[in-house]
C-alpha cells in the first residue's frame, strides 16, 4: 500500500510531528519508521474479519479493501492464471467453472463480498495467491501483488532517497486512504506482537534482515516506553 491520497503535504505535516514527539525511528540510512503505527498491536484473525462472521463494523483486507496491481504485478497474474486456476477450482467455488474475470476496471474484483483470489477456509479467509506460492515453493510475492504483502504496513515515499515505514493507525488511516483502524480486528489485539515482529518477514523483504530488526527492535523500545 503506497501512500497517494490524501496529499504528500498531509504526510509531510505527520512525519514533522513525529519527529517533534520523539516518535520517528531510524532503520539504516533513508529508511525513517513511524514508531507508534509499528509499536502498536497486529496478528491476522480471520475469523474476526470474514464476512458472515464478523462484528457488524469489522472490515477485512481481503473483503473490504481495493486493489490496483501493478503492471507487472497483472502481467505476473494473468501469466499465472491456469495454474491459479486449477489450484483454486476444488477449493472455491467462484473457480469451479474456469477462471471469473478478475478485473473491475483496474482493480481487482471482489465477487462474493471478497477479493477473486480469496479462499473462505474452516478458520476464515485466506489468500489463495499466498497458498499457491507456498504450495508450489515460490518466493513470497511471486504472484501475490505487493500491497497485498504489506498489509498493515504503509510506506510513505518522503523524497528519492527516503522512504517512512508506517502502518494503519489511528494517527493515520485517513492519510492511506483506508478505512479507520478500529474497523479492523487485526490492528490492536490485545496479546498480539508489534506490527514490526508480525510483519518482519514483509520488512526483510523490502529492506533486508538487518533493517527489519531495528524496526522490530525500535518498535518494542518505542512500546516499553510508552507502557
Amino acid at each position: 500500500m503506497h501512500a497517494s491520497d490524501p496529499s504528500e503535504a498531509d504526510w509531510t505535516v505527520h512525519l514533522l510531528q513525529l519527529a517533534a514527539r520523539g516518535n520517528l525511528g531510524q532503520a539504516g540510512k533513508g529508511r525513517l519508521l513511524d514508531l507508534p503505527a509499528l509499536a502498536q498491536s497486529w496478528a491476522c484473525s480471520t475469523g474476526a474479519c470474514t464476512p458472515g462472521r464478523r462484528a457488524p463494523n469489522a472490515r477485512s483486507c481481503c473483503a473490504d479493501l481495493e486493489l490496483t496491481p501493478t503492471e507487472p504485478e497483472r502481467a505476473a497474474l494473468d501469466a499465472a492464471l491456469p495454474e491459479i486456476a486449477a489450484f483454486l477450482a476444488p477449493r472455491d467455488e467462484r473457480w469451479e467453472h474456469g477462471a471469473p474475470a478478475l478485473y473491475d476496471g483496474d482493480a481487482l474484483r471482489r465477487p462474493g463480498r471478497r477479493c477473486v483470489f480469496a479462499v473462505m477456509g474452516a478458520e476464515g479467509l485466506h489468500c489463495g495467491l499466498h497458498a499457491l506460492e507456498d504450495a508450489t515453493a515460490r518466493p513470497r510475492g511471486s504472484i501475490k501483488p505487493l500491497a497485498c504483502r504489506l498489509f498493515p504496513l504503509v510506506l510513505v515515499e518522503v523524497d528519492e532517497d527516503t522512504t517512512l515505514l508506517s502502518a494503519i493507525h489511528r494517527n493515520t488511516a485517513r492519510l492511506a486512504g483506508s478505512r479507520p483502524a478500529r474497523a479492523f480486528p487485526c490492528i490492536g489485539a490485545e496479546g498480539s506482537p508489534t506490527v514490526a515482529e508480525s510483519c518482519a518477514d514483509t520488512i526483510t523483504a523490502l529492506w533486508g534482515a538487518k533493517a527489519a530488526k531495528r524496526a522490530r527492535e525500535a518498535a518494542e523500545g518505542w512500546r516499553a516506553r510508552a507502557g
